[in-house]
């Protein structure tokens, strides 16, 4: 019995070995972008702000003279 488990335990790794490696998985398919939407009037508010800072930081060619 002994025996017979130990030809056992010392088979196992042996065939395990033998086996090809397990095949790599496909990387799942990358979701399409969603088109464009129309900003919200949040985000149109937002970039007005933004754009009205950017145009008070930035001094007018004629101010440099």
């Amino acid at each position: 019995m002994r025996l017979l488990l130990l030809a056992l335990v010392l088979a196992v790794p042996a065939w395990a070995q033998d086996m090809p490696p397990a095949p790599k998985k496909k990387p799942a398919a990358k979701k399409q972008q969603a088109v464009h939407k129309k900003p919200t009037p949040e985000q149109i508010r937002k970039f007005n702000q933004l754009e009205k800072k950017q145009a008070a930081a930035v001094p007018s060619p004629a101010a440099k003279k």
